[in-house]
């Protein structure tokens, strides 16, 4: 006897759900572990590709999810919780403005200038952070999801093709 419920529409919709998954969860958290230290002691992080990826193939929700589940090493690690609002908002942010533009690196620009000010104030209201080094940080951040979103710009078309 065949089990009526498994189809190719409930094969491609498995198949999604799973993409989803990986993208909201797995491959955040996975690309939280690779930073790449440069000038000293700065480090670009790989998880905000995750971040935009979720964002633009899941919308604000996929983005926030995935700004969470990125965000929960480098929180725990530096013990900063801070960071996990303002990656969920970053990422929230990145599909909310993704969806009314349809721009990668336009939305990414947008939802960093949103959060900065919560990153500037967290940062040195709530884990003491000097300015000249949240100064520095904005930099590297900024510079390092400018590079995720030309990265993600550019590859667009296959990874419409994929999520769709």
């Amino acid at each position: 006897m065949q089990n009526p419920t498994i189809s190719a529409t409930g094969v491609a919709s498995f198949r999604r759900a799973a993409t989803a998954f990986g993208l909201l969860v797995f491959l955040p958290c996975l690309l939280s572990l690779i930073n790449v230290t440069f000038a000293q002691s700065w480090k670009i992080h790989f998880f905000p590709a995750a971040v935009f990826l979720a964002a633009v193939g899941f919308g604000p929700a996929g983005g926030l999810i995935a700004g969470i589940t990125g965000s929960l090493y480098s929180a725990v690690a530096l013990g900063n919780p801070w960071l996990i609002a303002g990656n969920a908002l970053l990422g929230f942010l990145t599909g909310f403005f993704f969806r009314r533009t349809s721009k990668i690196i336009l939305s990414v620009l947008l939802a960093f200038a949103v959060q900065l000010p919560w990153l500037i104030l967290s940062d040195y209201y709530f884990a003491g952070l000097s300015p000249l080094f949240i100064a520095k940080l904005v930099m590297v951040l900024f510079l390092g999801n400018l590079l995720w979103a030309l990265l993600i710009s550019l590859g667009m078309k296959p990874i419409k093709k994929y999520l769709c």
